[in-house]
């Protein structure tokens, strides 16, 4: 199941200028509209109220909608330097973060790789990372090209899953056994 990131200030159905009265306001118009004791008869009632919970919750604190904000416009490696912009796009090699944290570059985890480079780089069918990945043994980002994954979560599946084996069954007299069909 694909957790699908929301906008808060779309929840509330406002910009991100909004000031605190504005933000108040319209949660409490919200929160009053898609109450579910007022919308028994709406089964999503209760989910959309609390999607403007959560929302309040987040834009309603200064310092978790300062958070929130620099997240929305430095993008998620921005954490550590909080430098300013730290993704960038590189020819044709793709998305590259140069911010990603304590010892990031000596582990080899960081850049993050597409599903036919961690093929290649674990020796490895791509069609297998992609079963791991909808079944939830590998942890992968989902961008508008595919998905994206980390060079450790890659090898370490590679570690823990064995490889089917690619000789073929001999029968006792040394020969080739047939496979019934």
């Amino acid at each position: 199941m694909t957790k699908v990131r929301r906008d808060h200030y779309a929840v509330l159905g406002l910009t991100d200028g909004a000031t605190r009265d504005q933000i108040r306001a319209a949660y409490r118009r919200l929160a009053r509209d898609s109450h579910p004791d007022q919308n028994q008869a709406d089964p999503t009632a209760e989910k959309r109220f609390k999607q403007v919970s959560r929302a309040y919750q987040i834009l309603g604190d200064p310092h978790r909608r300062q958070r929130y904000d620099d997240r929305l416009t430095r993008g998620r490696f921005a954490g550590p330097g909080r430098a300013g912009q730290t993704s960038y796009v590189v020819g044709q090699a793709g998305l590259y973060h140069s911010d990603l944290g304590h010892h990031s570059d000596f582990y080899q985890s960081g850049d993050p790789m597409t599903v036919s480079e961690a093929a290649a780089l674990v020796a490895r069918n791509a069609g297998w990372l992609r079963r791991a990945i909808r079944a939830g043994r590998l942890r992968a980002t989902r961008d508008v090209s595919g998905y994206l994954l980390r060079r450790r979560d890659v090898e370490r599946l590679d570690r823990m899953t064995r490889r089917r084996s690619t000789t073929t069954p001999t029968s006792d007299d040394g020969d080739a056994a047939e496979i019934p069909e």
